[in-house]
């Protein structure tokens, strides 16, 4: 088992004590970012790329869905090379996941983490991978599968579970990404979306896609949703996370 360092109970006592002092949490945190080069990203994004920044935290790790890697790879198989968009990249883990379950997928992952993907080109030399630095593929790009996980919430929403998300990530924000994904997805393609704090049903696009009755039981339903109005939606569960584009297409 890893432990936490944050979560240590000397951790604890002195974050107790910094706070009786007038500013010293916020000089800890000054401290904690100029000496981690990680931090220091996070910062950077979070100033000068809020506009098109959704989750800050790059955080993952392999295999972390492998439920719904296996459903996704299972729904392509018939595919000889599976075009596939991991939005949100981070350090490339899901794609490397990805890739041992369908091994001639081009795959393209996105992240605005300049750290992250210089990371994720390190680990994956695969030519079928392809790491870019931004937030939306190129315009005459077209994907079989595109798997946005983890990547529609927001750590402040998960952590202090405001009534109204329209402060930190409005619902709009969510929909019109969700808008602009679906430009990128074939007729009869996939849209893998899980731990986001909206549910697809309550956008526009949602119209054209139909639920898949996979269901992760390695995973739990998503559970702090807002809804359209940027309201926290009380005793609700989100348990679908694939979904199917209506029509039919073959991939090159």
């Amino acid at each position: 088992m890893v432990l936490d360092p944050q979560r240590s109970p000397l951790v604890r006592i002195l974050r107790r004590a910094a706070q009786q002092v007038p500013g010293a949490l916020a000089l800890g945190r000054l401290v904690r970012r100029t000496l981690d080069p990680q931090l220091r990203e996070i910062h950077r994004l979070q100033h000068q790329d809020a506009a098109r920044l959704l989750q800050p935290f790059p955080d993952t790790f392999e295999e972390r869905y492998p439920q719904l890697f296996d459903a996704l790879a299972q729904r392509l198989a018939h595919l000889p090379a599976p075009r596939i968009l991991s939005f949100g990249c981070s350090s490339g883990a899901e794609v490397r996941a990805l890739r041992r379950r369908l091994p001639s997928a081009r795959i393209v992952g996105l992240d605005l983490n300049r750290r992250m993907i210089a990371d994720a080109r390190i680990a994956d030399t695969s030519p079928l991978s392809d790491y870019r630095l931004a937030d939306a593929p190129n315009p005459d790009e077209q994907f079989d599968a595109v798997l946005a996980m983890a990547v529609l919430r927001h750590g402040v929403l998960e952590a202090e579970r405001p009534d109204s998300c329209a402060a930190v990530l409005p619902f709009a924000r969510f929909a019109d990404t969700i808008a602009r994904l679906d430009r990128h997805i074939v007729p009869g393609g996939w849209l893998a979306l899980y731990h986001a704090h909206f549910r697809f049903r309550d956008t526009a696009t949602a119209a054209r896609y139909q639920a898949d009755p996979l269901r992760m039981s390695d995973c739990p339903p998503q559970t702090l949703l807002y809804g359209p109005d940027d309201r926290l939606l009380t005793g609700m569960a989100e348990p679908a996370v694939l979904f199917h584009k209506q029509g039919s297409a073959a991939s090159d």
